[in-house]
């Protein structure tokens, strides 16, 4: 008589079962926070929802709709112009402040504390600081006084300063952010990079430009994209600091705020949704096209 032996799972495929076990709360989290709410975000674009009634399917009306709507055309170039104004001169003067602080001199973590001291409280709570000293007569009006000769300035209600003054509101809580990270990138460099430069005969400049920035090059884009996406979802100093949400005249509101207003103020969740359908894809583009012409692996030093 010949009896079979039972077949026991093998290693592999006991540590696969055991790692898909590890794995499985992670992919549930993801599919109820993240793919849900996506795949949801779709489907109530594409439907007539106010929140008193089902959601009535309409195809791609609410697209249509969204064409001929002024406030959200208008909301566009808002977040563009919002976008443009928040990353190249954050870029520019971060690097710079990381090329500063990279250097050693007497106080310097002291001062690198008080420079990156900005990004510590919330936003709303920046936004409450800086509410108080923007007021028409308040301490920033006092500062310009000498150059300006004004008693008061409208800093938030005047359509063409109020858009360049939230900027600059980001720019000053952003900047010691994307400092810290480009000051990581250059801790990263070997030094004996550095070293063989200036024997060379390279002087600090050519370092910076030929040695230290190609290969800065994977910190750039990480810089730039995040920087991007932050901006476009602009949402939290349009929402506390601009009068009237968004104002004067919708000048600062940007689409990220205007999804607020058509979902909660106005409740019209379907064009809400669309709106936020048009948003994720601007970022998806935005950020593709950061990646295939500003990323690579290999960077060559001349």
């Amino acid at each position: 008589m010949i009896t079979r032996k039972t077949s026991t799972p093998s290693f592999i495929a006991r540590r696969q079962r055991w790692g898909f076990y590890f794995v499985l709360p992670t992919v549930i989290f993801f599919a109820i926070f993240f793919l849900y709410p996506i795949l949801s975000g779709l489907y109530y674009s594409m439907t007539e929802f106010t929140l008193l009634k089902p959601p009535v399917f309409v195809g791609f009306g609410n697209f249509e709709a969204l064409l001929k709507d002024r406030l959200f055309l208008k909301s566009i170039s808002v977040t563009l112009g919002y976008v443009a104004g928040s990353t190249f001169p954050v870029w520019v003067i971060s690097l710079f402040a990381a090329v500063v602080f990279s250097q050693k001199f007497p106080g310097r973590e002291i001062l690198k504390a008080l420079f990156f001291a900005p990004v510590l409280p919330s936003l709303v709570v920046v936004a409450a600081v800086w509410l108080v000293l923007l007021n028409p007569s308040g301490l920033i009006t006092t500062v310009v006084r000498p150059f300006t000769g004004l008693a008061e300035i409208n800093w938030l209600n005047d359509p063409k300063l109020s858009p360049i003054t939230v900027i600059l509101v980001h720019n000053w809580t952003a900047i010691p952010f994307y400092m810290l990270i480009w000051l990581a990138g250059l801790t990263g460099i070997p030094e004996d990079l550095r070293d063989a430069a200036r024997v060379d005969g390279a002087n600090f400049l050519q370092t910076l430009f030929r040695v230290e920035l190609p290969l800065l090059r994977p910190t750039a884009v990480f810089v730039a994209s995040i920087s991007m996406i932050n901006a476009f979802q602009a949402f939290t100093l349009q929402y506390t600091i601009t009068p009237g949400k968004g104002g004067p005249v919708d000048v600062n509101t940007t689409m990220g705020l205007l999804i607020w207003k058509y979902g909660f103020q106005y409740f019209r969740m379907g064009d809400a949704a669309a709106i936020s359908v048009v948003l994720f894809a601007m970022i998806l583009v935005v950020t593709a096209f950061q990646l295939t012409f500003t990323r690579g692996d290999k960077y060559s030093i001349q």
